[in-house]
């Protein structure tokens, strides 16, 4: 294997003087220079500015941990049997949050939820989270979360109220008129019973609509599946059986459709051993560096007008028809791709996947083409047991906004989503709602569409409901309370139910529903039903995937017609990709801390988002990392920083939703800029793209808190063989390739330390990671701040690389192409090594080594001299600049099991 070039950034590839220089201090900052007493200092973030900015009523974020109110509450007379104290109680349930979706266990310790792992018997999940699962059990705790039913007095300010006034008040105006119409807007249901509740509220109210909306639409896959399928449906995809995949503009692995599924199919086919002695295949073609993409084994960069033209080169290399009309993508090497993909295609036909997250019918119609001509229905991809997570339609909040317009909508309710932040249609959305004679919001903490509502009925946190999920069809699973709900809220199924005048509660309603459904045909239902209650899953067999048929008659020359006419008229100057980040999604999570400062997978910048721009556009526009512009797209117009990013599309740019929030928690207040705006419909759906895209710089530039090359050692890739990697081909005929260079240091290594026999003494532990599993999603850094009470630090701190993440995960280049490097992850935390070179600097001993092999540290003791961040060389010592655990509050959340830092 040649040998390559690694580097972390474009710093690194073309260092600069100054560069160097900074890396080669004994800390990566400009260190304050400030004489004992003076008041003058350089360093300019202060405590009283740090607590500023992050906002310190932000439950468990970086100082204050988690506000509740306080109990005072008597002992157990009758402690009952399965409390312990000191002991972790375990309860299996559900996140369900929109369309996300996994089945969790979740730790509780004295009643209180304090870290979430995955539920490993899920046919679905199979054991995986997310970041943002991970990241769930802090919003438990969120102080600016409502604390109970909200009504907009005649002063148009909202007054706290109490549940029966609140409920009297709804239920007369909705009797108030005879047949009075109900409109409900809501994100995906994937809860068999909430839409049981929704069918009982809608026979008490004969006059309901439900319209269904998600922010992060699937709409056009949906329509062209109803065009193609004869069904409106996600079809269930197995990445496990697929040899080879092909994804264009969709990333699978970081947000599409079911990413924590997707990555556990996928990972299963990269990993090699004696029975799996070979790997899938997986090329990729997109505008902008997805997480999908920086795994991939062949990736193309192309503009969004050539990553359509390329669907259909694709189609037309596999059935050799001419549907392209002759058009072609003009780059010779990116051509040759598109055929190798097809060869590798067909060589594996109902072995493969070709998967696009494009919102647009037409190429959602290539897409079905392709797959079928490759008979991958009925083998990789299942339309018998389809997914159930997304089921929104665009053209569904046009409706819902027309029918308040037009005096249709008497009484108004938004469950689950934010339209008046979230979509293309936000002004019209805020119009409407003020037209509305009655207006209901469930938003558990207020947002750009509930401070619209004149009522807001703030729902339970997940962790405090009773629920159910189907994700797959088929394949059930259920969520119950971990901890009794912190605040007057109550379930928006209860609200339902209590306003249909049912008499029942949403525990009760579930249950039957549970006992007359899915386990009907048990022996004992009811005790069906707790089994699965303590599994937290219901999984049946599942049905046999079934091939076509008769494959469906549909014009694909027609679709293919329009595709290629899209490109052409997307093919006019700068194009844009509007995309969702990992962590933040579509806004939902902006107020959590955890995920605001976990960095992204690819750019490792926190705290912000950016206009993404390849290296050579941005010199040709002479643009600097950093600069800000303003970005005019579709009429509307914002400004952001640029992020120079390499693998970013020659000639495209690319931004993340999810931010700009302007109602929300502090966290997230005014964190980045909302891109939603940017967006239109392509006919009658969100459009994520745009073409002729203005880009003007305003003379100014903004300092990213950026994690790459915190930490660094300026040659340290130079003179140390850092990355271990080998190709497929050099691994089969010796299992050493890429480290054979170890058995030469371990022979020529001279050193002054003792002879560590491990288990000496007892235990040894040790951690092994299968860095060809790692996809760099970031899910370990947020479950490791979790689990050791990590603190958060703020966007400021973070520039100074003050950051204190345990684990990092190095996102390293390969190659000398900045346009499409390859790309490598590698996760990094302590060692605990045998002879730890930070164990023997420290000057009171306060770093040390236990006796099972553990690297220690006693926090009282350490007087903050930093050794042993200097003499680490994995560089991943943090120091803590603050007392974070000095608040009384802070243990509310954190893991009574790991110390918190001092």
């Amino acid at each position: 294997m040649a040998e390559k070039k690694y580097w972390k950034g474009l710093e690194e590839l073309h260092p600069t003087p100054e560069f160097i220089e900074l890396s080669q201090q004994e800390f990566g900052e400009t260190l304050p220079v400030e004489m004992l007493g003076d008041g003058d200092s350089t360093n300019q973030a202060t405590r009283r500015d740090f607590l500023k900015v992050l906002g310190f009523s932000v439950t468990a974020a970086a100082i204050a941990g988690c506000e509740m109110p306080v109990n005072r509450v008597a002992p157990y007379i009758f402690k009952p049997e399965e409390v312990i104290p000191g002991i972790a109680t375990w309860y299996a349930s559900s996140y369900i949050n929109g369309s996300d979706y996994c089945s969790i266990l979740v730790k509780t310790r004295e009643g209180r939820p304090i870290k979430i792992e995955g539920n490993r018997d899920s046919m679905i999940t199979k054991g995986g989270t997310s970041a943002k699962v991970q990241a769930s059990v802090l919003s438990l705790y969120d102080t600016s979360r409502l604390t109970g039913p909200m009504t907009r007095s005649a002063k148009g300010a909202f007054e706290a109220a109490e549940w029966a006034v609140v409920d009297a008040a709804i239920v007369g105006k909705l009797k108030e008129k005879e047949n009075a119409a109900v409109r409900i807007l809501t994100s995906s249901i994937i809860s068999p019973s909430t839409k049981k509740v929704m069918d009982s509220f809608t026979a008490a109210y004969p006059n309901t609509k439900v319209y269904t909306y998600d922010a992060l639409s699937l709409s056009g896959m949906l329509e062209a599946n109803m065009q193609s399928l004869g069904q409106s449906m996600i079809p269930h995809y197995h990445f496990e059986k697929a040899k080879v995949v092909v994804g264009f503009e969709c990333d699978f692995l970081g947000g599409w459709v079911s990413p924590i599924e997707h990555t556990k199919g996928y990972v299963a086919q990269r990993k090699v051993s004696k029975s799996n002695p070979d790997m899938s295949r997986h090329y990729q073609f997109e505008s902008r560096m997805s997480l999908a993409g920086s795994n991939a084994d062949y990736r193309v960069p192309l503009k969004p007008s050539d990553v359509y033209i390329a669907l259909v080169n694709l189609y037309d290399a596999i059935t050799g028809s001419n549907a392209s009309a002759g058009k072609k993508i003009a780059d010779e090497k990116k051509a040759a791709k598109i055929k190798d993909a097809a060869k590798s295609l067909m060589e594996h036909q109902g072995q493969s996947l070709v998967v696009c997250g494009i919102n647009d019918v037409n190429v959602q119609l290539m897409v079905n083409a392709i797959n079928l001509a490759l008979g991958n229905y009925g083998a990789t991809i299942d339309t018998t047991m389809p997914s159930m997570m997304h089921s929104g339609i665009d053209s569904n909040l046009k409706d819902f906004i027309a029918d308040i317009n037009n005096g249709n909508a008497d009484v108004v309710m938004i469950n689950g989503c934010n339209p008046a932040y979230d979509s293309t249609m936000a002004s019209q959305v805020a119009e409407a709602l003020k037209k509305a004679p009655v207006s209901i919001s469930f938003a558990g903490n207020m947002d750009e569409t509930s401070q619209l509502c004149q009522y807001i009925c703030p729902d339970h946190h997940y962790l405090e409901s009773w629920n159910d999920a189907e994700p797959v069809k088929g394949c059930y699973s259920l969520a119950q309370p971990a901890i009794r709900n912190l605040f007057n809220t109550r379930q928006m199924q209860d609200s339902l139910l209590t306003w249909a005048g049912t008499g029942t509660n949403y525990y009760d309603f579930m249950v039957a529903n549970w006992t007359s459904g899915p386990l009907a045909a048990e022996a004992n239902p009811m005790r069906a039903f707790n089994k699965a209650l303590q599994t937290g899953l219901y999984q049946p067999p599942m049905t046999a995937m079934t091939d076509m048929a008769a494959p469906p008659v549909f014009a694909v020359d027609t679709a293919a017609a329009q595709v290629i006419s899209t490109a052409a008229k997307m093919a006019k100057g700068v194009e844009l990709l509007a995309y969702d980040k990992i962590g933040l999604g579509d806004g939902r999570y902006a107020n959590n801390p955890w995920l605001q400062e976990m960095p992204d997978p690819i750019s490792k910048i926190t705290w912000d988002n950016y206009l993404n721009a390849s290296p050579e556009w941005a010199e040709e526009n002479k643009l600097m990392h950093g600069d800000l512009v303003k970005v005019t797209a579709n009429g509307n117009s914002i400004e952001l920083p640029v992020a120079i990013q390499p693998g970013q599309a020659r000639g495209s740019v690319s931004v993340a939703l999810g931010y700009g929030r302007t109602v929300v928690g502090k966290a997230g207040k005014d964190v980045g800029v909302n891109a939603y705006p940017l967006l239109s419909m392509n006919g009658s759906n969100v459009s994520y793209y745009a073409a002729d895209v203005q880009i003007e710089k305003l003379g100014k530039n903004s300092a990213f808190a950026q994690t790459q090359t915190h930490f660094n050692l300026y040659d340290g890739l130079a003179k140390r063989s850092i990355v271990k990697e080998t190709t497929l081909a050099e691994y089969k005929k010796n299992p050493l390739a890429g480290n054979t260079d170890r058995a030469d240091k371990l022979a020529h290594l001279d050193t002054f330390y003792p002879d560590y026999q491990a288990g000496k003494n007892g235990f040894d532990w040790g951690m092994s990671i299968d860095l060809n599993s790692c996809i760099g999603c970031g899910a370990c850094t947020v479950a490791c701040v979790s689990e050791n009470n990590v603190p958060v630090v703020g966007k400021e701190e973070v520039i100074r690389a003050h950051e204190m993440h345990w684990i990092r995960i190095d996102r390293y280049y390969a190659g000398n192409d900045p346009e499409n490097p390859e790309v490598v992850f590698q996760p990094m935390m302590c060692q605990h090594c045998e002879n730890a070179p930070c164990e023997n600097v420290c000057p009171v001993g306060a770093t040390n080594h236990s006796s099972e092999g553990y690297n220690q540290m006693a926090y009282n003791r350490c007087i903050g001299t930093r050794y042993c961040a200097n003499n680490c060389p994995y560089k991943v010592r943090r120091f803590n600049w603050f007392d974070y655990g000095g608040n009384d509050t802070f243990g509310t959340m954190n893991d009574p099991q790991a110390v918190v830092e001092m």
